[in-house]
């Protein structure tokens, strides 16, 4: 009877303190939510009563605008032969017997917008305008009628107008510490107008021959003898590595581009005032265009540039030729009736090389 109550009040002894232990658990659990809502109310109340700085406002884009100054150098050219269909018929010529080249010596004044959206979207547009015209001498070489002979040479005074424009969209694919990297899809455009003046000519060139070889002469003519219109249709695509390295407050972005264009169109039209003749180019390719751009961004916002970019392009396609001036061959007794004359095989070549220099602004939004 005694080990019964003994063992009744030892369950009722148990069961009390697991009541009381569970009382005070409820207690202080309510009492520490009780003063983390009250901690929590604290915050909140001093977020609304202070304003927000600007480094606890998230950004989330950035428009940049960017001017400064280029230099253009290289060539651009376009060649004709081969297969040629003429009033004549059908003849088979080598390739190329005529080749004009047209110099890129040029400063060059640009300008350049780029919108950015949650530091991964950039869209780009950039416009890019001659400054002087005069850029050195057009060389016109024939190699009639032998393909390794140079019969014809000539030079003439070269002046040029030209405007560039370009827009592409880049996406940012990720970024590891420093590193980031991009790709990108875009279209540029270029347009060149030439005219060409004081030509002075020396040729070997003598249907009388037997075998079209004779004396050296030498011609020279004061005044406009050629105008060329070219028009370049550049599809882009791109991968571009950028690094980011802080400095003094500020940081350096050097990003090298690597573009390159699978398909390109180009139109041309080259009117040889002296003889009359139009002859209008179409014809498409392919075009490597690699670049170095170099960046610096002051805790200011205010920003310098300096860039070199290079491009290399080919095409091949028809050149139609016509006469709308009556004309006499002054190597035969030819008379060229205006209207369509023949077509020929079309190549064109351009390398341009670009240095330039600029500074611009950040806005961040």
């Amino acid at each position: 009877m005694a080990v019964q109550l003994k063992q009744f009040y030892l369950k009722k002894l148990i069961n009390s303190t697991l009541l009381l232990f569970f009382a005070f658990s409820f207690i202080a659990v309510k009492s520490g939510h009780a003063h983390e809502i009250k901690e929590d109310r604290q915050v909140l109340k001093g977020i609304v009563n202070q304003p927000l700085t600007d480094s606890a406002i998230k950004k989330i884009g950035q428009f940049e605008i960017e001017n400064g100054f280029e230099r253009l150098f290289l060539y651009t050219l376009y060649q004709i032969g081969g297969k040629t269909q003429s009033r004549r018929g059908i003849s088979y010529y080598h390739f190329p017997i005529s080749e004009l080249k047209f110099p890129l010596n040029i400063y060059m004044f640009y300008a350049n917008l780029n919108l950015s959206f949650l530091d991964r979207i950039t869209i780009h547009y950039g416009m890019h305008a001659s400054i002087n015209s005069r850029v050195g001498k057009m060389e016109d070489s024939d190699w009639v009628p032998y393909h390794n002979i140079k019969t014809i040479y000539s030079e003439s005074d070269a002046r040029l107008n030209a405007i560039f424009n370009e827009a592409d969209l880049t996406v940012r694919l990720f970024t590891v510490s420093f590193f980031s990297l991009k790709v990108g899809a875009g279209f540029m455009h270029q347009y060149l107008y030439y005219w060409c003046s004081n030509v002075e000519q020396m040729s070997i060139y003598d249907t009388s021959s037997p075998i079209y070889i004779g004396n050296p002469e030498y011609i020279k003519l004061q005044g406009k003898i050629i105008t060329y219109k070219l028009n370049y249709y550049i599809f882009t695509l791109q991968i571009t590595p950028v690094f980011s390295i802080p400095i003094k407050g500020g940081s350096l972005e050097i990003t090298t581009a690597i573009r390159f264009s699978p398909y390109l169109k180009a139109k041309d039209v080259d009117d040889h005032i002296l003889r009359g003749k139009l002859s209008e180019g179409d014809s498409h390719g392919t075009a490597f265009m690699p670049s170095l751009r170099l960046k610096y961004l002051f805790p200011s916002r205010i920003f310098i540039t300096a860039k070199l970019d290079y491009l290399y392009l080919v095409t091949k396609g028809k050149q139609n030729q016509s006469y709308y001036n009556p004309f006499l061959d002054p190597y035969s007794t030819t008379n060229y009736i205006p209207g369509w004359f023949a077509q020929l095989e079309n190549r064109l070549k351009s390398e341009q090389l670009t240095v330039s220099l600029g500074a611009g602004y950040s806005f961040e939004f």
